[in-house]
């Protein structure tokens, strides 16, 4: 229940902080590739990827990484209840909802 709460809290505040213009949308296949939440910014070709995980140690799950490879966007992040930001891989950083809202409304 607190995940699914978290989740809505995160979807909430990111679009009320992204650019006027700003699609949103989530991805999900049959073969479970899966993103909580793409953004789609004005003036941009690539969407931004984005997982939603409560806790403090997030981690990417294969189905966040094979929607990657279908979507190919232009940032991926993991979004978290912690603070510091951090890559978790190559092409994916985690990061605090509250400064991820901060690049969103400076885009």
């Amino acid at each position: 229940m607190a995940g699914a709460s978290w989740e809505g809290f995160v979807v909430e505040n990111l679009l009320a902080t992204a650019p006027l213009g700003t699609g949103a949308s989530f991805y999900r296949t049959q073969a479970g590739a899966e993103v909580d939440l793409l953004l789609e910014l004005p003036g941009q070709a690539a969407p931004w990827a984005i997982e939603i995980k409560l806790g403090l140690a997030p981690s990417l799950s294969r189905g966040f990484q094979n929607a990657k490879r279908d979507i190919l966007p232009a940032k991926s992040f993991v979004v978290y209840s912690g603070t510091e930001r951090y890559p978790l891989a190559a092409d994916v950083e985690a990061i605090g909802l509250r400064e991820l809202a901060g690049l969103l409304a400076g885009h």
